[in-house]
């Protein structure tokens, strides 16, 4: 399968006409070539996007989401680790991103976990107790829909490459 190029005016356009209706798009974005190394990371406006998409590097996935994601957002303490248990129910596939930037470095992310069990979940948000974090279900990614689109950064020639993730 051929995957457009993260720059192609169709692609950007789709975002462009998304934030129309959406004060905000979550996008997953997997690393080639970096065993499975992947982040989610939220964005309230097209041009902090484009800029975004713009530092990836070449044979980067990029997966963008129309429909509002992890509507559970708040500073983890006691109420809202309740909150969660009680939204998410045990045994389906939840995804916790602390909204909270991580630098190591000149390495900089956005953690994140994932996982299905309620004891997983707990355990998750105790660690991240005091943060300010967004959990919910985990968004269906793997075709691309009227509410899903997914794309690959071109390298410097503008060539479209399917990395390995």
């Amino acid at each position: 399968m051929s995957y457009p190029s993260s720059t192609s005016e169709k692609f950007l356009a789709t975002l462009t006409g998304w934030f129309q209706s959406q004060r905000e798009l979550l996008l997953l974005i997997r690393y080639s070539h970096s065993a499975g190394s992947k982040s989610f990371e939220l964005f309230s406006s097209f041009e902090t996007l484009r800029e975004r998409l713009l530092r990836l590097p070449p044979r980067t996935s990029v997966i963008a989401f129309r429909q509002p994601q992890l509507p559970i957002r708040g500073f983890v303490d006691e109420d809202f680790i309740a909150r969660c248990l009680s939204s998410i129910p045990d045994g389906s596939e939840f995804l916790v991103v602390d909204l909270n930037l991580s630098v190591y470095g000149r390495a900089s992310w956005y953690h994140h976990t994932e996982g299905e069990r309620h004891e997983e979940l707990r355990a998750e948000l105790e660690d991240l107790r005091g943060r300010t974090v967004a959990a919910g279900l985990y968004p269906p990614w793997i075709e691309d829909t009227d509410d899903v689109i997914s794309a690959v950064v071109p390298d410097e020639n503008g060539v479209v490459t399917t990395g390995i993730y």
